[in-house]
């Protein structure tokens, strides 16, 4: 349906909206801007690509986003992305995973090597700061998948490539204290073909 606006000029202008009538929402620019220049808000991306576990694994994610426990902070996911580099030997689902507590065991009571590539987006100085931890590899439980990003293809890349798997999640999903995602693979990726990237938000409880 077509909303009915004026510009500053006073011209009438068009807004796409739902069949209820609510207006979409742009979810980029000023407002995501704001929060950024707030400075809690964080970003970490792989330097180096790495060979993924087959399956929903804890052990060998590209990348996990921990929110530690008594962190005194929930974790809000903004964006996460994955690419490979190499092909799959077969083909396989791509997901978002989500590690939680359990009565058995902790979600993340080993985190692996932590990333020092943790930089704050509104800093002006190279230092990580921030609560949650990117790991490099290493969860103590296996992830349920919460979000099927795509496939892994066995092509060579150069002829079937694999564009980047991204989400903007923008908040939607919020880690609680001694919670984490990662990407998983349904099978392993090529020889240190994987790399992951995400975005978050600290935010008090």
């Amino acid at each position: 349906m077509d909303i009915s606006y004026k510009s500053e000029a006073g011209t009438p202008v068009g807004a796409l909206g739902t069949p209820k009538g609510a207006a979409y929402v742009q979810p980029y620019g000023a407002p995501l801007a704001e929060l950024v220049r707030r400075g809690n808000v964080y970003a970490c991306a792989s330097q180096a690509g790495v060979t993924s576990q087959a399956g929903l694994s804890g052990t060998t994610p590209t990348l996990a986003l921990y929110n530690p426990a008594n962190s005194g902070i929930d974790v809000h996911l903004w964006y996460a992305s994955f690419s490979v580099t190499v092909a799959f030997a077969t083909a396989g689902a791509i997901w978002l995973g989500l590690h939680q507590t359990t009565a058995a065991a902790k979600a993340v009571s080993a985190v692996g090597t932590i990333s020092a590539n943790t930089r704050n987006l509104y800093s002006t100085t190279s230092t990580q700061g921030g609560v949650a931890q990117a790991c490099l590899a290493g969860t103590a439980t296996a992830p349920i998948g919460i979000h099927l990003l795509g496939s892994g293809l066995t092509g060579a890349i150069t002829t079937v490539p694999l564009t980047t798997l991204e989400c903007w999640y923008n908040g939607s999903v919020i880690l609680q204290p001694d919670s984490a995602v990662s990407h998983q693979t349904g099978v392993a990726t090529g020889a240190s073909g994987g790399f992951s990237c995400f975005i978050w938000e600290e935010v008090a409880r």
